[in-house]
């Protein structure tokens, strides 16, 4: 019998945007808010002998929804959610078939989703729900002090079709976990970006930087509602994209400082390398920012304690790094 922990995200990529695909690439979430939104007019008529509205007047004009969901960072199966959300990857074998590098960067036409969540009833039947067209309209990656990293995803949703079948669950085979005690990180320096198959180098090291985050807006143009489409909306394009983050660090010296009061542009590149062997070297995640700017970073003082100093920041086009971002996994899945 099924438990209330018997809930499912399962995911794929559509061919045609809102149009259901069996799902293949199973999730193990933490946290979903998949939710299907009509929106119902009320006719407002008046009818004599009627004293209050008609049922026979209630019509469903237009459908939408929305989502989220979020995963701990892991060495495989992330691919599809990060294709999705950037919009351009491209997948690699380095040194041999057994070791990937999957790049992801900005492109123009994201690739939309059907995402399918179960949910077990209390008597132990699972419901399948599948939300179509869905389409990451922002997202975030975090790396907390003492804590794994995760990814979350907020979605737009086209419709929903409960009439599927719960689709099999498959998931990736014993993946590795990212977190704190494997993060080194640059701030400034010089970077070479990454490339097909080299990771990003360079930078300059430190020591001080306690957690960090971004977090990446398409700003979709969502409401593309047109006459002879059933009220559903038609693919939302993307918009000009916004990226924020932020991150905090021990005051040991006035880098940041300095960095904050001269509007400096610094390159930031955060490393996650584990322990999980691939052909060539080892499973790793990086995240790659070439061109960052300090929004605040004038430390104040902690009544006699440890100054901790947090640097909001905002990631810049500096027209030298062919793109502002770049998410890297090294491994042993040879498609994204």
């Amino acid at each position: 019998m099924a438990t209330p922990y018997d809930s499912s995200i399962n995911i794929i990529q559509e061919t045609v945007y809102g149009t259901y695909v069996a799902p293949t690439r199973a999730f193990e979430y933490t946290d979903e808010k998949f939710d299907w939104k009509p929106k119902r007019v009320q006719g407002g008529g008046l009818r004599v002998g009627s004293r209050i509205p008609r049922s026979g007047r209630r019509v469903t004009t237009t459908v939408n929804g929305d989502g989220s969901v979020e995963i701990e960072a892991t060495s495989k199966g992330m691919g599809v959610l990060l294709d999705s959300a950037l919009g351009s990857s491209t997948s690699t074998a380095v040194g041999a078939t057994t070791c990937y590098q999957q790049v992801f960067t900005f492109g123009d036409t994201p690739k939309s989703l059907t995402v399918q969540k179960s949910i077990p009833e209390a008597g132990g039947t699972i419901d399948a729900a599948s939300f179509l067209g869905c389409m990451v309209n922002s997202w975030t990656f975090t790396s907390p002090q003492d804590d794994l990293a995760k990814f979350s995803f907020d979605m737009d949703v086209r419709d929903l079709d409960v009439s599927q079948t719960f689709a099999t669950l498959t998931y990736p085979s014993s993946p590795s976990l990212y977190h704190f005690a494997l993060a080194s990180i640059t701030i400034g320096g010089s970077v070479t970006v990454p490339t097909t198959t080299a990771l990003a180098t360079g930078g300059t090291a430190t020591t001080d930087v306690r957690e960090f985050e971004v977090t990446v807006s398409n700003n979709l143009k969502d409401d593309r509602y047109n006459f002879g489409s059933a009220g559903k909306k038609s693919k939302p394009t993307v918009g000009l994209r916004t990226m924020t983050g932020k991150f905090s660090a021990e005051y040991t010296s006035t880098t940041y400082r300095s960095a904050f009061i001269a509007d400096t542009e610094l390159p930031i590149t955060l490393t996650f390398t584990s322990t999980e062997s691939l052909a060539t070297g080892f499973a790793q995640l990086q995240v790659v920012l070439p061109a960052v700017k300090l929004d605040a970073g004038i430390p104040i003082s902690n009544k006699g304690d440890l100054v901790i100093v947090e640097y909001p920041f905002t990631v810049l086009d500096n027209l030298v790094a062919a793109q502002p971002i770049y998410v890297v996994l090294r491994t042993s899945d040879s498609a994204i």
